[in-house]
């Protein structure tokens, strides 16, 4: 071999060479970016964050980031598997691991922490096949998975599930169970949960055993509701056709939409029958101007700017002035229309608490509804318990026409009652001041 020759073939050795250190690095970034990227962000709205900054739609969330949201934030994570962590306002949770092995998926590994507040799971593909990895931490409990959707509340000193579809294992740290585990703490302290009740399991600091309950005032959707746009729940619910708005997408532009410009929108968002149609187009309204709330079939917009600050003494009274309510059997999904009489809603403000009764006329039946619960200075109150806070709940808005300078301020609020017959009650009730 000449000198010429023995030069070429040393320099294509070392093109070579140099080739396969770029491809391997390339190869060794593009697997870093697949196992440090744990999905990306759907829909924002409202305050929601990562790490401290501001979170928008298409950003991609790193595992081990922080994600938050504030009073009105809503956060859609969709995972690399097409599964959702889905956060409701006033929430703090991490993706602490997400691993998708390709090659052996059973191997696979999956862990969030939420810290507080309201969060849903859905599991994506990659779960299914690695249940036995999967584990959801909050501050006193772990949730393992039986391929699952599931909705959480969680704070320092309780958690609470419930489930959609699937089942879940349940346990309280302790001695039999670490949050440092990976996958379901399975054995003696352990409860299973599954969809097609309406029971809540749920877990207190120091109990290591979780608890059924069948409270519904429990439920992390009455403690927060989803929105219209969050996945169509399954399996405890009776079936149905999603509505037009189930159908958007999270991220469907709607500028082009008239905006509703009233100081509160209410209505039934979902038809119950022929007879009973939705009666608010909630496509017509805009989210950043508005605050929600849902209760079953019915839905509540406040203008952000109608808020209506409470006073630190005095009191109110309202008299009741419109409603739009229905009664349905949930043995057989029969339903008929109902309407309100006869009540009226009060506050005091020193005592930062409300109470209200109204009569409710249904197939030829008179229901005498009350509740009694609190106000917060922004003008948000409700109740938590049918057992101690009255025989319905309440969801409300304090709320004043910004239209009108000398506003004496109104209220709307959203309930829901089991009546005395079996039946329940959905509704809204509209109030003015006295």
């Amino acid at each position: 071999m000449t000198n010429i020759q023995q030069k070429i073939s040393s320099k294509s050795g070392a093109y070579t060479l140099l080739a396969l250190f770029f491809a391997c690095a390339c190869w060794l970034t593009a697997s870093a970016q697949t196992i440090n990227e744990a999905g990306k962000i759907v829909l924002s709205v409202g305050e929601t964050r990562m790490a401290g900054k501001t979170v928008k739609v298409d950003d991609i969330v790193p595992v081990g980031a922080e994600l938050s949201t504030g009073s009105d934030g809503y956060l859609y994570l969709k995972t690399i598997d097409n599964g959702f962590l889905i956060m409701r306002p006033g929430s703090i949770a991490t993706v602490e691991m997400y691993e998708v092995n390709h090659e052996n998926p059973e191997q696979s590994r999956f862990k969030f922490f939420l810290r507080q507040g309201i969060a849903r799971s859905v599991s994506g593909d990659a779960v299914g096949k690695a249940r036995k990895n999967f584990r959801f931490n909050t501050p006193v409990a772990a949730i393992g998975v039986r391929g699952t959707d599931f909705s959480v509340y969680a704070d320092s000193q309780e958690t609470r599930v419930i489930v959609s579809s699937g089942g879940v294992i349940v346990a309280g740290f302790g001695a039999l169970c670490s949050p440092q585990g990976i996958g379901p703490c399975e054995g003696a302290n352990s409860m299973e949960l599954f969809a097609g009740t309406a029971n809540v399991l749920l877990v207190r600091k120091g109990q290591n055993e979780p608890q059924i309950s069948q409270e519904k005032e429990l439920s992390p959707d009455l403690t927060a509701p989803p929105r219209l746009d969050e996945p169509q729940e399954s399996a405890t619910r009776k079936p149905r056709s999603a509505t037009p708005n189930e159908a958007k997408i999270a991220h469907q532009d709607t500028s082009n939409l008239e905006p509703i410009k009233k100081p509160v929108v209410w209505g039934r968002w979902q038809a119950i029958s022929d007879g009973l149609p939705a009666t608010v187009d909630t496509t017509a309204v805009n989210n950043k101007e508005y605050m929600q709330i849902t209760l079953g079939n019915y839905i509540m917009f406040r203008e952000k700017s109608s808020a209506f600050p409470t006073p630190a003494s005095g009191s109110m009274n309202f008299t009741l002035q419109d409603s739009l309510a229905h009664v349905s059997n949930p043995t057989n999904g029969a339903s008929a229309e109902a309407s309100l009489s006869s009540g009226f809603l009060n506050f005091n403000f020193a005592k930062a608490a409300f109470t209200t009764k109204v009569d409710l006329n249904a197939l030829g039946e008179t229901h005498v509804l009350y509740a009694r619960g609190k106000v917060t200075p922004d003008g948000f109150f409700s109740n938590t318990s049918t057992t101690a806070d009255g025989n319905m709940l309440v969801r409300g808005f304090l709320f004043k026409d910004t239209q009108l300078a000398d506003s004496p301020g109104s209220a709307n609020y959203l309930f829901r009652s089991t009546l005395n017959n079996g039946w329940e009650a959905n509704g809204v009730a509209n109030w003015s001041k006295k």
